[in-house]
């Protein structure tokens, strides 16, 4: 079942250069081919980015077309697309016969990302009534969900619009007509419907008795074209600050960092609390980066023989990954290895170099 996020606002007059529109094809220009007729089946209305949220049949209209579904003079009217070659149709209202059945078309888009919780976007819209619509009403809106309407019927879809447009009288201007407001993002929302989401008996309209004839199909309905469909985030995008080790290095996938002062009890693996601080950058580190994984290597001196070197440089690694799990790092994400006195850091058997050669090292991998 999708998940629908609900919030009433009014128009505002802002314009956002430059930032990113997250509606795929959202004046309707990319197309698999011209459209020669009004839609008969929902999926007809297959564009980029685009298609039917029920068994409606919205149009879509081109200046490639040298038929009913031109632009500027088509089957509905006679309009110029509101920016550059195409626009969308779709029936809001039809007249009812004997009894109140609410027909309805809705076009439907998938965002090119979901929208990030509490950061704020601008929605918006262009729509017009056709020129050969009979009938006119008082609403139009836009939908946001977290999953795909599929809605087997040709029936409205009644839910509260995420952007209302509701007008005191029915929607008569000649021109196209924008909606748009700001809204706070809930989180995950993905898709944007757009139509009319009331019924019959809420949806108000009103006759225009000058276009009666123009178009049989437009006597006992309201259509209306749709274009320039946007969703703009308005905060700035947050760059989060390069990870950091402790000497001020910038940490990177599969690179290999030394852990400073992991010390363990003499000859044996048991951590002694002074690493700690060290051990928890290691968590910090892994606790912002979720889908990385700490290969952690084990290494010693070249006192003793290579068969104990290699248990104790693996027991120390694993001592290693027990605190991390200790902390709440998912066992998965820890691979521990040891190589005994295999790989000094320096060949030298002073004690300086044996000191700096007892480590364990962490690579870090996505």
């Amino acid at each position: 079942m999708f998940r629908l996020f609900f919030f009433l606002g009014g128009f505002l007059g802002l314009h956002i250069a430059g930032a990113q529109n997250l509606v795929i094809n959202p004046s309707f220009e990319e197309h698999q081919r011209c459209p020669n007729n009004f839609s008969t089946n929902s999926k007809e209305f297959n564009l980029p980015g685009w298609h039917s949220a029920n068994s409606g049949t919205p149009d879509y209209y081109h200046q490639c077309s040298w038929g009913d579904c031109d632009v500027p003079f088509n089957w509905a009217g006679e309009s110029n697309a509101h920016s550059g070659l195409a626009y969308a149709g779709l029936y809001v209202w039809n007249r009812p016969n004997n009894k109140p059945r609410s027909y309805r078309e809705y076009i439907q888009g998938e965002l090119s990302a979901p929208l990030k919780k509490d950061k704020r976007y601008r929605l918006e819209f262009y729509f017009k009534l056709a020129s050969y619509s009979v009938y006119s009403v008082d609403r139009i809106g836009m939908l946001l969900t977290d999953t795909a309407i599929v809605n087997k019927d040709d029936k409205a879809i009644t839910v509260i619009p995420t952007l209302s447009v509701i007008r005191e009288e029915p929607i008569s201007k000649s021109g196209w007509d924008q909606a748009v407001m700001e809204y706070r993002a809930k989180g995950g929302e993905k898709y944007i419907t757009i139509g009319n989401f009331f019924d019959n008996l809420t949806t108000q309209f009103t006759q225009l008795e000058s276009r009666k004839g123009k178009s049989p199909m437009l006597n006992g309905s309201a259509y209306f074209y749709i274009d320039d469909v946007s969703v703009v985030p308005l905060d700035p995008e947050e760059i989060p600050a390069p990870l950091v080790w402790t000497d001020g290095q910038e940490v990177k996938p599969d690179e290999t960092y030394v852990l400073k002062n992991i010390q363990f009890e003499f000859d044996r693996y048991k951590l002694l609390p002074v690493s700690f601080p060290e051990l928890d950058k290691l968590v910090s580190i892994l606790s912002q980066k979720p889908d990385w994984k700490a290969e952690l290597n084990g290494h010693t001196d070249d006192v003793g023989s290579d068969e104990y070197n290699l248990e104790l440089s693996q027991n120390r690694a694993r001592s290693v990954g027990e605190y991390l799990r200790s902390k709440g790092i998912d066992a998965s994400r820890i691979i521990t290895n040891g190589f005994g006195k295999q790989r000094p850091l320096i060949e030298s058997k002073d004690e300086a170099a044996r000191t700096l050669n007892r480590r364990v090292e962490v690579r870090f991998v996505k």
